[in-house]
Formats: structure tokens, sequence, C-alpha cells
């Protein structure tokens, strides 16, 4: 799996590209106390898929 800090980097700039969510939001995302939002787990389990898809 990508490591988590860039899976963790590419959902905050998906969400400022939409305007979605405030910097104190993202910033907890980026510092990993997000990591049980929709978003996050979502992220995590496309890059394990798309990771296993790849061997």
């Amino acid at each position: 799996m990508e490591q988590i800090e860039q899976v963790r980097a590419a959902v905050v700039d998906a969400l400022k590209a939409r305007d979605i969510g405030r910097p104190v939001f993202w910033d907890d995302i980026l510092e990993g106390r997000r990591d049980d939002t929709p978003f996050m787990v979502g992220a995590l389990i496309w890059a394990e898929h798309v990771r296993a898809a790849a061997k």
C-alpha cells in the first residue's frame, strides 16, 4: 500500500480542489487525526485495491 502520508496528502488535495472542509480539518487529516473518516477509509481501501491490481 502507498505510504499513508501519501494517501492523506492526496485526500487533502482532493478536498481542497472541491472546496470541502477548512484548514483545520485538512491539517487533522494530514496529521492522522481523521483516519476514521469516510474520506480516508475510502482512500485507503482504494489504494489497497490499486496496489493489489498492479500485481
